[in-house]
Parts: C-alpha cells; sequence; structure tokens
C-alpha cells in the first residue's frame, strides 16, 4: 500500500514488520531517522504530510502503534509494551539512534523508550503530551467510566464514521476549520472499541511526572494553544520537568497542531530536527 499526497504524487510505502507486529509508513533516506508516534485513537496516516517532508532529506517511520490501524494488540496493556514494539521496529529496521517525535500517548510512549532505551534516542520532540495522566481534564477519562464509557466511546466511533465521508474531500495539506478532525475521523472510526479502551487504562496508569528529570535527549515540547485535551500548562511543566527542554506554542492550534497548522509545525520540528 501507498499513500499519496493530495496532488497525487506517492508520499510512503506502508509495510508490516512481522518482528515488532507493527504496520508502518517508511520513506525517504539517511540518517538519522525520524520516528513519529501518533497519539490514542489515531493512525500512522496523521503523521502522513509530516513524512512527505522529512523525507527529502532523512527517513522517517511512523508506525501504527499496538491496538490501531493496522498493528494487533497482541497482549500489550501498558505504555512499556508499546515501547518495547517500537525499539524492535527501529532495530529491524537498522535505524541505529534516531529522533523520536511522539504525539500525545505517543509522546508517553516516546517518554518511556527514551527513559528505558537512552542510546536509542537521539533528539526528543513530545507534541501534547499525555505524560501526567493524573492532571488531564476529567472528560478525558469519559471513555473509561464504568457505566457510560462503552456507550460513549461507541458513539464517538459512530459520528467519526459519518463524518469519514466528507474527508475524502479534505486534502493533507489544507488548513481550514474542522479540516483535521474530518481528516482523522476515517482511521479512528476503524478502531476496535476493547483495544482503545485497554491503551487508554495503560496510558492512565503510566504517570510519568517523577521520572522526566532522567530523560537525556535534547527535548522539544510542542503544544496547540487551544488544546483542550493536553492543556498547554500541562506541557509547559513537561518541558520545565526535562532537563534543557525548549517549549513552543502554535498559535490557533488544538491537540493535532501537526494537523491543524502543518506548515507551522513542520517549521518548528524540522529547525529543532537540524
Amino acid at each position: 500500500m501507498t499513500i499519496h499526497s493530495a496532488a497525487g504524487r506517492p508520499v510512503a510505502g506502508a509495510h508490516y514488520c512481522p518482528a515488532s507486529r507493527l504496520s508502518y509508513l517508511d520513506a525517504g533516506a539517511g540518517m538519522p531517522a525520524v520516528v513519529l508516534l501518533h497519539g490514542w485513537g489515531d493512525a500512522k496516516e496523521i503523521w502522513a504530510p509530516t513524512v512527505a517532508t522529512l523525507a527529502r532529506s532523512r527517513r522517517a517511520v511512523a508506525p501504527d502503534e499496538a491496538g490501531h490501524g493496522g498493528s494487533p494488540l497482541d497482549g500489550a496493556r501498558r505504555m512499556s509494551h508499546l515501547a518495547e514494539r517500537v525499539a524492535l521496529l527501529a532495530e529491524t529496521l537498522g535505524l541505529g539512534a534516531f529522533d523520536l517525535v511522539g504525539h500525545s500517548m505517543g509522546g508517553n510512549v516516546a517518554l518511556e523508550l527514551a527513559l528505558t532505551r537512552p542510546e536509542l534516542v537521539r533528539r526528543l520532540v513530545l507534541v501534547s503530551p499525555a505524560a501526567m495522566g493524573e492532571e488531564l481534564p476529567a472528560y478525558t477519562r469519559l471513555y473509561l467510566h464504568p457505566a457510560a464509557g462503552w456507550a460513549a466511546l461507541r458513539a464517538s466511533l459512530a459520528i467519526y464514521g459519518r463524518l469519514a465521508t466528507l474527508a475524502q474531500h479534505i486534502p493533507p495539506e489544507a488548513e481550514l476549520p474542522y479540516a483535521g478532525l474530518l481528516r482523522r475521523s476515517a482511521s479512528s472510526s476503524a478502531h476496535d472499541p476493547e483495544n482503545l479502551r485497554v491503551m487508554l487504562h495503560g496510558l492512565f496508569d503510566n504517570p510519568l511526572g517523577k521520572r522526566l528529570g532522567a530523560v537525556l535527549a535534547p527535548t522539544l515540547v510542542i503544544s496547540g494553544e487551544l488544546d483542550l485535551v493536553v492543556p498547554p500548562p500541562l506541557s509547559k511543566r513537561v518541558a520545565r520537568a526535562i532537563p534543557g527542554a525548549r517549549y513552543v506554542g502554535i498559535p490557533r492550534a488544538t491537540h493535532h497542531p501537526m494537523d491543524d497548522r502543518p506548515r507551522e509545525f513542520e517549521r518548528i520540528l524540522t529547525e529543532f530536527l537540524g
């Protein structure tokens, strides 16, 4: 399978790694490679425009995390399990030390990988990282509610399914109101709700606030200034807790700045990665 840009040009091929049991996009050549991890309920395709930009000068790999897209859950229940499978994917592909980008839940996984396998992570970019699950807004736990959680999750997936038909007319590069939500709806609606619940439990069971001071990689934290899922004050706290980390806020962007403001996001990202 090949992912195409709005202009119809191929930007990345989709592959499957039997060793790590992860589906992934892979484009470009040159080292250091960049690995990009999506958030809860998203999929690797959210990174397609970013992968296309990075692939002009280096190799870019964006996997579906366990329980998402084309990557089976296969017993994964913790963020550490996801980090181990990403590390195995990188080793199988021969990436060596790579730059790591993690969004939301993917930020939690990226931090777990940077803390447990620091030799693999050259630079670290955290995008609205869900690193302090215990301090996220209460409504982010709605899908885990013992009575209403299942119904709310299934209703949300049904709504995404209806929005997915509109998403076909939204080009990846468009910066239109709600364009990002429409683009994301196609992949979100296809997820297994049971897998999503397992991974959401795993996210909230892995608060990282007390471990952030041990991160060794040079780190950049990016947040949309209108983010209601991981509010900017939380992302700023993550940046302050990591030695030497920088923080950048993107105006008029919500929880998915790479999708809401792709040009601004890619400029900030590529400047940091060099």
